[in-house]
């Protein structure tokens, strides 16, 4: 049997940005199309596949960082196209850990990920919101946790820790399992700040010049094609964010603080009673 080095090649291939989403992938040239655009929950670009190669996606989405709490530390990327998720940086005792990708680090922002300590592992609630994981794993040696349910859209890095249930990544942060907007959709918990990481599980509606206080809540199968749960799907987020004590509320978009474990259960059962809904619905 022949050794895994010889397999390795292809885990060095280019990796090329989808200039309408946002997600990476390996290939031999620039690729043809993007298959996260192609699937349901998206959207195909208006004209043509337009990508960038690391150096052109470098050049074009300028990354900034900002410590939200202490600790946790915010990377985004702006001005930005595609979804342009944001990425959260926990600093650990035993290993910093990441969750969600941006859509590219630049070499000041992993130099700064490097002072606060690097990446031991990092993981992402769902394809949407890979970004460039890759990037962190080749850096950082970074080892990557992943739902085994989401295993084909990991074509840009290696998955070394899948899980099928729950993951707890360190002490007070977990990651837990959903699988209603992705089959390996999960969110991650973080204790110590009563943080829940949604991922798109929730959209919010945020009152106009204040970025931490949501007016409303939106949930959806798909949000930029308004596709609304189903009545179990709509049960299946209320059984996962059951498992979950939580005062504030982090989506890849959005740092929410008024948003609690009670907050949540009020607004899907509300959901259930107006089915099927697509709109924000108030949480005052």
């Amino acid at each position: 049997m022949p050794g895994l080095k010889i397999f390795l090649p292809s885990l060095e291939l280019p990796t090329f940005v989808c200039r309408n989403c946002g997600f990476w992938q390996r290939a031999h040239h620039t690729p043809a199309s993007c298959p996260v655009c192609l699937d349901y929950r998206h959207i195909l670009p208006p004209t043509s596949w337009q990508f960038f190669d690391l150096d052109e996606a470098l050049e074009a989405y300028p990354m900034h960082w900002e410590e939200l709490l202490p600790g946790l530390w915010h990377f985004w990327n702006d001005p930005v196209e595609g979804i342009g998720s944001h990425s959260y940086l926990i600093q650990c005792v035993d290993g910093n850990i990441l969750f969600e990708g941006a859509t590219v680090y630049s070499e000041s922002a992993l130099i700064q990920i490097a002072k606060l300590g690097g990446t031991r592992i990092a993981s992402a609630s769902h394809p949407h919101t890979y970004g460039a994981l890759w990037q962190l794993q080749d850096y950082f040696d970074a080892s990557i946790a992943m739902h085994t349910g989401d295993l084909n859209w990991t074509n840009a890095f290696r998955v070394t820790d899948p899980f099928e249930s729950d993951m707890g990544l360190s002490n007070g942060i977990r990651l837990v399992h959903a699988g209603v907007h992705f089959p390996g959709q999960s969110f991650m918990t973080y204790d110590a700040h009563e943080i829940v990481f949604c991922g798109d599980a929730m959209k919010f509606d945020l009152v106009q010049g204040d970025l931490r206080t949501a007016v409303g809540i939106s949930s959806h199968k798909s949000f930029v094609r308004s596709i609304p749960l189903t009545r179990n799907e709509i049960t299946r987020y209320l059984d996962a964010f059951d498992k979950i004590n939580f005062s504030k509320a982090y989506s890849p978009f959005e740092q929410v603080h008024n948003v609690s474990s009670l907050t949540v259960k009020n607004y899907f059962e509300k959901l259930t009673d107006r089915f099927p809904y697509v709109d924000f619905i108030s949480i005052r």
